[in-house]
């Protein structure tokens, strides 16, 4: 009798596990010591979900918790934080060849690196030191993709990107050379290389999640691959430049891909799956267009005015401000109007089904008018995972103007009704343990998405698959 209320206690546990999107994967004691400010936690997923490492710290020791490739916990290795005087951040991290875990952990100006290799095979914890040598150069932002740690930096006076590459205790320096293109700023005159990056910020994205309307109203982003590092940048009125940086020999190309035009409007792209696609708007109409790269054919175009119906959606017209509920406008002219006053903002997923396109602007409600996207200037920026914003924990002065819209491949418009996307499970259950989830980061593995969050009440690490309803 008691197994088969056990049986039936898990079985209501699955179902409503499973209704809510939700699956606990892993909850593993972690007694993270205080004060909760040296706090830190960086999932660092292995290439090809491999398996999973969790860099835990507080302010005495760094805690490498590792998972196999279903994120099943195995073992863990610790060892002594690097000094907080020298090293404030964990910055990012590596895989060996071999498949042993690095954390680096870094100055506040970057300029000094420590790597911790985590061996789990004989039980030590190598370090390296490493004393950069930046000079006149800015730090625009680092990230850790295809194994490696990369801290990509701006010289002063050469149309230049430098990457230095970290792995196995050394690293290596490739340039990537734009001194032979042209750019120019928004008004459409000449600007240089440096400028530009010293105006706007290169903004990563996430090449198999979705990425929330905030993170890409930029003008500028990255995108990565195996094989490629891709920029796009959206300043000039009338087109979008793409680079396409080889990942190996750091060779750059240019392509040059037209944009919708409006006459006094604004526009942005993103790119996907070798498409990029387009959203401008006015005071008074809004376009949306798809390009295929492969050919260089507009695939199709879409425009809406201010007493037009907006056939290619399939939500509300919405707005959004923070984590407040969204409302509705009731009616076009008012929706075109308010995302005018906006920055154009354009992001691109696939669904289980179909091609989301989430379009609109984003705009600031901050007293006094307050930039969403700024410069980087001289701070580098992390970009290693997705993180708690991603998935509806914004600013409260974040106002997200926009409508959602599915398509096929050949960007059909489907009429269809829309399904729930794992960042809106994610979201839901962020907002219901938000005085418990600590130290939240979201990232992408295989077809579904992991959050992961130290609980300080239980004093837990805590792994929660989340899936988009198709995949469920």
């Amino acid at each position: 009798m008691a197994i088969k209320n056990i049986l039936t206690a898990l079985l209501i546990t699955c179902c409503l596990q499973s209704a809510l999107g939700q699956v606990v994967l892993s909850s593993h004691y972690l007694g993270l010591q205080k004060a909760d400010a040296y706090h830190d936690a960086l999932p660092a997923p292995e290439a090809k979900n491999r398996g999973l490492v969790v860099f835990a710290a507080d302010k005495n020791n760094v805690t490498a918790l590792r998972y196999n490739r279903v994120l099943y916990y195995t073992d863990s290795l610790a060892t002594e934080r690097p000094s907080t005087r020298d090293y404030e951040l964990m910055a990012g991290y590596s895989y060996s060849a071999m498949g042993q875990p690095s954390a680096y952990w870094a100055s506040a100006d970057f300029k000094k690196i420590q790597e911790l290799q985590f061996d789990f095979d004989t039980k030590k914890v190598s370090d390296y030191s490493f004393e950069m040598p930046f000079k006149e150069e800015y730090i625009l932002f680092t990230f850790s993709e295809n194994n490696s740690f990369y801290i990509v930096t701006l010289p002063e006076k050469e149309s230049k990107l430098y990457f230095y590459v970290f792995n196995e205790g050394r690293y290596v320096r490739h340039i990537a050379d734009f001194s032979d293109f042209k750019f120019k700023d928004g008004d459409g005159s000449a600007v240089s290389f440096n400028r530009l990056l010293e105006s706007y910020t290169i903004h990563k994205m996430e090449s198999q999640a979705y990425n929330p309307l905030p993170t890409t109203a930029g003008k500028l982003k990255l995108y990565l691959s195996e094989k490629t590092l891709q920029l796009t940048f959206d300043q000039s009125p009338g087109s979008t430049q793409l680079f396409t940086i080889d990942a190996t020999t750091y060779k750059v190309s240019e392509e040059i891909i037209p944009k919708p035009v409006l006459e006094d409007g604004n526009s942005n792209s993103f790119l996907r799956d070798n498409k990029l696609y387009h959203v401008a708007i006015n005071e008074d109409e809004m376009a949306l267009q798809a390009t295929d790269l492969t050919t260089g054919n507009v695939l199709k175009s879409y425009r809406a005015g201010i007493n037009d119906t907006i056939i290619f959606k399939n939500s509300a017209l919405l707005e959004q401000t923070g984590n407040k509920p969204a409302r509705i406008f009731k009616n076009t002219k008012k929706f075109i109007r308010r995302a005018a006053f906006g920055l154009p903002a354009i992001s691109v997923y696939q669904t289980p089904n179909d091609v989301l396109v989430v379009s609109g602007a984003i705009r600031s409600t901050a007293p006094a008018g307050e930039m969403i996207v700024g410069s980087l200037g001289t701070i580098a920026m992390a970009a290693t995972g997705i993180g708690g914003d991603a998935f509806g924990m914004f600013p409260e002065h974040t106002q997200s103007v926009y409508i959602e819209s599915l398509f096929d491949e050949g960007f059909n418009h489907k009429n269809v009704p829309q399904q729930r996307l794992a960042a809106d499970y994610i979201g839901q259950y962020l907002y219901e343990h938000e005085k418990q989830a600590g130290l939240q980061t979201v990232f992408p593995y295989e077809y579904y998405y992991v959050l992961g969050y130290y609980d300080s009440k239980a004093k837990k690490y805590i792994l929660v698959k989340f899936m988009d309803d198709g995949f469920r």
